[in-house]
């Protein structure tokens, strides 16, 4: 396909998915036409030489080259347009099913606060001890924290203290808790809480002027994301940097597109399947499902990712090392290209379902619920391990999970509790 023509639909996908969010209030298509931009970024970021090909030794003799940074292009650009026009064809605007206030959320966030606190506590003790852990589930343990900041947020908005000590209390607590959620090895948890806290922050913002502010969100993630990079190095070399050097180099490295070399990833799972590799028909999906069961209590558990699987079939030395493919590359290992057209269709109705149901809320809790998805996304779409990233959503959000379980459960009393007043006449 001619470059010009793939910039053109390129371009084509994000205006169009603008418009659909002004005219339905939804972010998703935005989201998936922006990811798929900056994956073109990265052929675009080697074409002008601001960066290189990825090298590490997989003992396998990948070639890079533009012909397949191409191919792979189409296929991530041709999974993002199902997925956009998929979502802007069959989606229909959320109902309202429960019908809560913002005074019942606030009534309910008031009376768990005591636990909404010492979770807090809890996982920022969790943040600092296991800070140095080698990376395991029981490190990822911490990312409980982004929940629970959430929440704590949420309360002091609502909480509308007059007393200015309290209110320092709240402002100091909640940027010790950002700042030890800021990491250079588990760079999403920073991310996790931030989104959506700027977005429930930003909910009354008209829908035009909220663009822009998407466009300098998405630079500050970029920069974030960058430095934090940037810091894992400089850490490594041992040596400090000023915050201004921080920024330009945050900013070099963004240029360079090295956080985002998934067509990297993607080029290597091209050349693995089917050539050494059979399809594997969906058990990428199939396995979110089995990771959680312990490899000593299962020791012939399947394995999971492309690598592991070679590495076995072929008898090759461990590598923990992975490039993320983007969510496109699991599908294409699933069942090739066409697996892209089913799987890139199937996810389109499971996003469209999800985004409903967690906008059934009449409250401000479901701005809090979209924003996490939107988040959630983020890892998922990157997806270097599937069931991974859908474990490190999972381990990031369950707190709020639990918290709207009960919140669900608070509202059913509280309207059986209506009901069950009884009704009076004027005599």
């Amino acid at each position: 396909m001619d470059k010009d023509l793939i910039y053109v639909i390129l371009s084509i996908n994000l205006v169009a998915s603008i418009v659909f969010y002004l005219q339905k209030r939804c972010e998703i298509p935005i989201f998936i036409a922006l990811f798929n931009m900056m994956v073109q970024y990265r052929v675009l970021s080697l074409e002008l030489g601001l960066s290189h090909f990825v090298s590490f030794n997989y003992q396998i003799d990948f070639v890079f080259n533009f012909e397949i940074a191409y191919t792979v292009a189409e296929l991530i650009m041709m999974g993002s347009t199902i997925m956009i026009y998929t979502f802007m064809y069959f989606y229909k605007a959320p109902v309202k099913k429960i019908k809560d206030s913002n005074e019942l959320l606030k009534t309910f966030l008031l009376q768990r606060k005591t636990y909404i606190f010492i979770g807090l506590g809890v996982f920022s003790f969790f943040q600092i001890v296991l800070q140095d852990v080698e990376n395991s589930y029981s490190y990822l343990t911490k990312l409980g924290n982004s929940s629970f900041i959430i929440l704590f947020l949420m309360i002091f908005i609502y909480a509308k203290s007059s007393n200015i000590q309290v209110k320092i209390v709240y402002v100091i607590s909640f940027v010790i808790a950002a700042f030890i959620s800021y990491s250079p090895e588990l760079r999403f948890q920073f991310l996790g809480w931030m989104i959506p806290c700027g977005y429930f922050i930003t909910r009354n913002i008209k829908p035009l002027r909220k663009i822009w502010l998407m466009a300098l969100g998405l630079f500050l993630i970029l920069v974030i994301f960058s430095a934090a990079r940037v810091l894992r190095y400089t850490n490594a070399e041992a040596r400090t940097v000023t915050a201004e050097e921080l920024f330009e180099e945050s900013v070099d490295r963004m240029e360079e597109s090295d956080d985002v070399n998934f067509i990297d990833g993607f080029m290597m799972m091209y050349q693995v399947y089917p050539k050494y590799l059979d399809y594997n028909y969906g058990f990428d999906h199939l396995n979110i499902l089995l990771r959680p069961i312990p490899r000593n209590l299962w020791p012939d558990k399947p394995l999971a990712g492309w690598f592991q699987n070679y590495q076995k079939k072929y008898g090759l030395e461990k590598s923990t090392i992975g490039f993320s493919p983007t969510l496109y590359g699991v599908f294409y290992g699933e069942m090739g290209t066409e697996g892209i057209i089913i799987f890139s269709i199937l996810w389109t109705f499971g996003l469209i379902w999800l985004y409903r149901y967690l906008n059934q809320f009449s409250s401000d809790l479901s701005w809090i619920l979209t924003g996490i998805l939107l988040t959630a996304l983020i890892p998922i779409f990157r997806s270097g391990d599937l069931p991974g990233d859908v474990a490190i959503v999972l381990m990031s959000y369950w707190p709020v999970i639990v918290f709207v379980h009960y919140y669900r459960k608070f509202l059913k009393k509280s309207n059986k509790a209506v009901q069950e007043i009884p009704e009076t006449t004027n005599s």
